[in-house]
C-alpha cells in the first residue's frame, strides 16, 4: 500500500505541477463524468424563440435540446485542447474520451519539462483504475480518487451547462464541420446567478456530442476542439493493459 500511495501521489502532483487546479464550474468526477457522458444523445428540436439555452426556430434546434441527453450513447472522441493563462499551460494536448455506459475511460497526457507523460483512467463495473507508462505499464486501482476531467475547465464547462441550462442564455450562430460531423454552433452567455465562465462558443452533433467548447474563465482561456470521432466503442477499449495492483 505504501507503493501505490506513493505512485499516486507523485501521479497528482505531476497533474497539479504541470496545470495546476482548473476552476470549478461542476462538481466531482463522477457527476463531470456523467455531464459528459449526458451530452450525447438528445434530438434536437425547434423552438418558436430564443431562450435561456436556447435557439431559434428559423436557425437551428434549441441548445437545451442538445443537452437533455440520454446517458446511453457509446462514442469516442478526441479533442485537441488549447490553454492559456496561469494555472492552465500544462493542460495544452491530447484527450480522448470513451464511452460506452456504465463504462468511461479517458486518456490524456501532461508534459513535465522535456518529458510527455500518458496516462489512462478507467471507470469500469468493477472498479475505477490508473494506468500509466513508467518504465513498464502499470495499472492501480483506485478508491476516491478524482477524475483527470476534474481539471478540465472545459468538461466542467459542459456540465454547468447541463446541469443548469436555465442560467444560460445561448443564440444559434452557424453550422460547422468539425471531425466529419455537422456540428450546430451556439453563441452563450450566462447570467448573473451562475458560476465559472461568463460567455463562449459551443458546437454540438445533432445528438449532443460536445464538438468545440472556447471560452474563458478566471483569466485562462480554454479551447477544445475535436478532432477525430466515432460512435463505435469496441469492450475491448475497457481492458486494462496490465494486472490491477490493489
Amino acid at each position: 500500500m505504501d507503493g501505490k500511495r506513493a505512485v499516486l501521489s507523485l501521479l497528482f502532483s505531476v497533474l497539479v505541477a504541470c496545470g495546476g487546479a482548473a476552476p470549478a464550474t461542476g462538481g466531482a468526477s463522477a457527476g463531470a463524468s456523467e455531464g459528459a457522458a449526458a451530452a450525447t444523445n438528445a434530438a434536437p428540436s425547434p423552438s418558436s424563440a430564443a431562450s435561456a439555452a436556447g435557439g431559434s426556430a428559423v436557425s437551428g434546434p434549441k441548445l437545451t435540446d442538445l443537452l437533455s441527453a440520454s446517458k446511453t450513447a457509446q462514442y469516442k472522441i478526441t479533442y485537441k485542447i488549447t490553454t492559456a493563462g496561469a494555472g492552465a499551460e500544462g493542460f495544452s494536448g491530447e484527450q480522448t474520451w470513451y464511452f460506452k455506459p456504465p463504462q468511461s475511460r479517458f486518456d490524456f497526457s501532461v508534459s513535465q519539462g522535456s518529458q510527455k507523460l500518458t496516462f489512462s483512467f478507467f471507470n469500469r463495473s468493477d472498479g475505477n483504475f490508473y494506468c500509466f507508462n513508467a518504465g513498464q505499464v502499470q495499472c492501480l486501482r483506485v478508491q476516491g480518487t478524482s477524475s483527470p476531467l476534474d481539471q478540465n475547465a472545459a468538461a466542467l464547462a459542459q456540465r454547468s451547462l447541463i446541469d443548469n441550462p436555465g442560467s444560460y442564455g445561448a443564440t444559434f450562430t452557424s453550422t460547422k464541420t468539425i471531425a466529419g460531423q455537422a456540428g450546430q454552433c451556439y453563441d452563450v452567455k450566462a447570467n448573473a446567478t451562475s458560476g465559472g465562465f461568463t460567455s463562449g462558443s459551443f458546437c454540438y452533433t445533432k445528438d449532443g456530442v460536445p464538438l468545440l467548447s472556447s471560452f474563458s474563465v478566471a483569466g485562462q482561456s480554454w479551447s477544445m476542439e475535436a478532432t477525430n470521432y466515432s460512435a463505435t466503442v469496441p469492450d475491448a477499449d475497457f481492458e486494462l493493459p496490465a494486472k490491477a495492483a490493489n
